[in-house]
C-alpha cells in the first residue's frame, strides 16, 4: 500500500514515510508524516498499525478476501518506536 492509498482510507494526505531496519513489519507498522487530515492542515507523525487478512481468515469468514484490511489503528508519535530517531516536522 502506497501513501496515496493509505490517505484514501484515512481521508488524509501524507508526504513522507520513515522506514528503518529495526521495524520488523514495515508493511504493517507504518510511520508516516501527515500534512492534511479531513481537509485540515497538519504537521504530525503517525504510527499506523495495519493487519491484512490471510487465507485462513477468509476461510473462517473473518474477511472477504486475502489482503483485506481487518484492523487499523493510529497513534501520534514524535520518535520512531523501533530505532528511537526523533521524527522531524516540516
Amino acid at each position: 500500500m502506497n501513501l496515496a492509498e493509505l490517505g484514501e482510507i484515512t481521508d488524509s494526505e501524507y508526504d513522507k514515510e520513515h522506514r528503518c531496519g529495526e521495524n520488523g513489519f514495515p508493511d504493517c507498522d507504518r510511520l508516516v508524516h501527515c500534512i492534511s487530515s479531513h481537509e485540515v492542515s497538519q504537521d504530525l507523525w503517525q504510527l499506523h498499525s495495519l493487519h491484512f487478512a490471510d487465507e485462513t481468515e477468509v476461510k473462517i469468514g473473518e474477511a472477504e478476501y486475502v489482503g483485506e484490511i481487518t484492523y487499523h489503528s493510529m497513534i501520534l508519535v514524535n520518535f520512531c518506536p523501533f530505532c528511537g530517531m526523533k521524527l522531524s516536522r516540516n
